[in-house]
């Protein structure tokens, strides 16, 4: 049985906040491609989100070093903290590739993607809430609406690569960085699908 108590909703509590500082990130970095100017400001914005996250998941380590008793297995715990926070590592990484590389303007692969990387994100959120509140139907049915996602940024990912092969007049150079985007963004879906798995075996677990 899940260990809930007033001491152990702390980790409830920090999970959810870095699952809706997750969102702001994602959130953050889908407004950036959808209007794609002061690329720099918007980057440091995202970057400071980050920042933010690091702190949050720093905080929930050293929770867990201090407690005696978790609600849920400690290894569940730093597991979702640092996947989660993964996916922030990436956005944010893919922000810095958009300033580095000089990315003059945004796909439609790239922007597909990124919707892709909001929404995933968007149920992190709703499956750290459901996970407190233990209701497994709608874990479930959250943990479909992610591997819809999932599902989603793989076919747009394949679809973008498959282009930019199949372009003989474009510039290796062109192929070689906006494939690194593109796999970027790809992965930070397939972590967000990560955490959807981790919730889903901590419920069956403490069931």
């Amino acid at each position: 049985m899940l260990n809930f108590g007033p001491k152990n909703d702390v980790f409830f509590d920090l999970l959810e906040q870095e699952a809706n500082n997750l969102y702001s990130g994602a959130k953050a970095f889908l407004e950036l491609m959808e209007n794609y100017t002061d690329v720099e400001k918007k980057f440091d914005a995202i970057q400071e989100i980050e920042h933010k996250g690091d702190a949050i998941t720093r905080q929930i380590m050293e929770k867990l070093n201090s407690s005696f008793i978790t609600p849920i297995e400690r290894d569940d715990i730093s597991a979702l903290a640092f996947t989660i926070d993964e996916v922030l590592d990436i956005i944010t990484g893919v922000a810095d590739r958009c300033v580095l590389y000089r990315i003059g303007s945004v796909t439609p692969e790239m922007l597909a993607l990124s919707k892709a990387m909001e929404g995933a994100a968007a149920v992190i959120v709703k499956l750290l809430h459901a996970l407190r509140d233990l209701k497994y139907e709608r874990i479930q049915e959250l943990t479909r609406s992610m591997k819809q996602w999932e599902l989603e940024s793989d076919q747009i990912y394949r679809r973008a690569v498959a282009k930019l092969l199949n372009d003989e007049n474009v510039d290796p150079i062109h192929v070689i960085k906006w494939k690194e985007i593109y796999e970027k963004l790809e992965d930070g879906v397939d972590f967000c699908e990560d955490v959807s798995n981790l919730v889903e075996g901590v419920v069956l677990k403490n069931a």
